[in-house]
């Protein structure tokens, strides 16, 4: 079965995490978003520079994810889709990975062109994954 990583906002954390244990239950690999806790960009920790370090790793961890993953998925809810999941759309894309959506529509015509295939069931991406 082939491995997936999630990108989607933390607008809509606990979808995503019920989405990503579903995948697991099916034997998925998945890389789900570190979100469950998350950081909001108005954020300061301690100082300007561990603020800054921080956003910074969680940033490039993801990015160690989608190389890894051989499928990226966006979760885009209400074709909502925020400044991290563009770039790791754009990240995804420059590696060549398949970008597969909940919808092909993200509120912007250019990532709407990096989507591949919309996946409209789970059972639809569970059959793809085998």
């Amino acid at each position: 079965m082939k491995s997936i990583v999630v990108c989607g906002s933390k607008k809509y954390k606990e979808d995503i995490k019920t989405f990503c244990e579903k995948l697991r239950d099916f034997g998925v690999f998945v890389f789900e978003p570190n979100i469950q806790e998350p950081l909001f960009e108005d954020e300061f920790i301690q100082s300007e520079h561990i603020t800054k370090t921080l956003f910074k790793g969680l940033t490039l961890e993801h990015f160690d994810w989608i190389r890894k993953a051989d499928i990226c998925f966006i979760y885009n809810k209400n074709n909502y889709v925020g400044t991290s999941v563009t770039l790791e759309m754009g990240y995804a894309c420059a590696l060549s990975k398949p970008i597969l959506a909940l919808s092909t529509k993200t509120g912007d015509p250019c990532r709407d062109s990096l989507i591949d295939r919309e996946i409209k069931t789970f059972n639809e991406l569970i059959t793809l994954l085998k």
